[in-house]
């Protein structure tokens, strides 16, 4: 680990640097930084690039502009996912939150129900939880008719917000695929495919949250997607491989789009952002799970406390990272573009030419197909859902 991390803004300007040397925490302190960063932390870890745009303002759907709409939202249960899930429960949305456990999912719809309430909504809100484990392709092939049978309706809003950050070592699923390209996008796309046919034909958007770290990808020739490398196959490193997910989210968005305007399917619009540096808990994937439960059961220590109060320079809280994801849920005040990326409620335009490859998303969709044991056909017909 380098002596010192090192806070740069997207202009390279310096704007704080915290000593590490010879502390007994380093592991914790990459932890604090790493969730702080939530995918806009350098692959050597010698330094954190991170938006200088941090706090802004929260997004709250208008009245009642969700009422009628169903939106199925992966990783429910905690940060951006359940927030997401709160406000638009609040628009009158239908909620279908997923999770791991079943006394996870039960939680977390207890907590949207509370926030509900907790805003003077009156009446029961339509919340509901399924299990879905992304790291587990036969049980994602099965959530289809896990869904069908609440008998809700038609899906309005697809929202891939699952997934890890940064796993130390190399973790295979059950499937044999490398953890971080398996939860964030290959089990995304075996979903998205099995429940296209539950999906609105009126209008639907399919959101996948995706990260600056994008940039953190790379091949033998520089920045872009090592479609060999998938599964680090030639090399695995926490932050790369991170970054190659989510350069994956948003090739993955483009295909999508693109196949989808070619068949006319005018009803469906896809769409990518980065969520920006968001105090969430994905920490937990750097530190471990044992490390992080017990600094949240018993307080940080003194070092972890100065490490979390310099992070929170830097950071988005929940509440305001989950609002750029929840604009597009709503439909971005009626501008929402088909296969955009969006940061801070704001389309982002001019993103490098090797994220928006034509010819390399392509080629992950098919290799996507590959692995996942699926043929995702954009000219499905629907399934009536209710």
């Amino acid at each position: 680990m380098a002596s010192g991390l090192v806070f740069l803004n997207q202009k390279a300007e310096t704007l704080c640097k915290i000593g590490t040397k010879n502390l007994s925490r380093k592991s914790f302190l990459a932890g604090v930084v790493g969730t702080a960063v939530i995918g806009t932390a350098t692959a050597s870890g010698a330094a954190v690039t991170i938006n200088n745009q941090v706090h802004g303002k929260l997004y709250e759907p208008t009245g009642d502009s969700m009422n009628g709409k169903v939106v199925l939202i992966t990783g429910g249960t905690s940060g951006l996912g359940l927030e997401s899930a709160k406000r638009l429960a609040v628009a009158g949305a239908t909620v279908v939150l997923t999770s791991r456990t079943a006394s996870k999912g039960e939680m977390a719809v207890e907590s949207v129900k509370q926030y509900v309430s907790m805003k003077g909504i009156t009446g029961t809100p339509k919340v509901f939880s399924l299990l879905l484990d992304l790291d587990d392709l036969e049980n994602v092939k099965k959530f289809p008719a896990s869904l069908k049978n609440l008998n809700i309706g038609k899906i309005d809003v697809l929202m891939n917000n699952a997934g890890v950050m940064a796993i130390p070592k190399l973790e295979l699923t059950k499937d044999g695929y490398e953890r971080t390209f398996q939860s964030n996008h290959l089990g995304h796309f075996v979903l998205t495919a099995g429940i296209f046919p539950l999906l609105s034909r009126e209008k639907t958007t399919v959101i996948n949250v995706s990260s600056e770290a994008f940039n953190f990808a790379s091949t033998e020739k520089g920045q872009g997607l090592d479609i060999n490398n998938l599964n680090g196959e030639r090399k695995y490193g926490p932050w790369s491989s991170y970054g190659l997910s989510k350069l994956a989210n948003i090739l993955f968005t483009q295909e999508l789009q693109r196949r989808a305007n070619e068949a006319g399917d005018t009803w469906l619009t896809a769409v990518t952002l980065h969520p920006g540096a968001v105090a969430t808990d994905l920490g937990r994937y750097l530190i471990g799970e044992e490390k992080f439960n017990e600094m949240k059961k018993n307080g940080p220590s003194g070092l972890e406390f100065l490490a979390l109060n310099a992070a929170s320079l830097f950071t988005k809280t929940v509440q305001e990272g989950a609002s750029t994801q929840i604009f597009l849920a709503a439909g971005a005040d009626g501008r929402l573009k088909k296969g955009a990326f969006y940061e801070d409620l704001k389309l982002k335009k001019n993103l490098p030419n090797w994220a928006t490859e034509t010819s390399m998303a392509k080629m992950l969709w098919e290799k996507s197909e590959e692995l996942g044991g699926v043929k995702f056909d954009i000219k499905s017909e629907p399934i009536n859902s209710s």
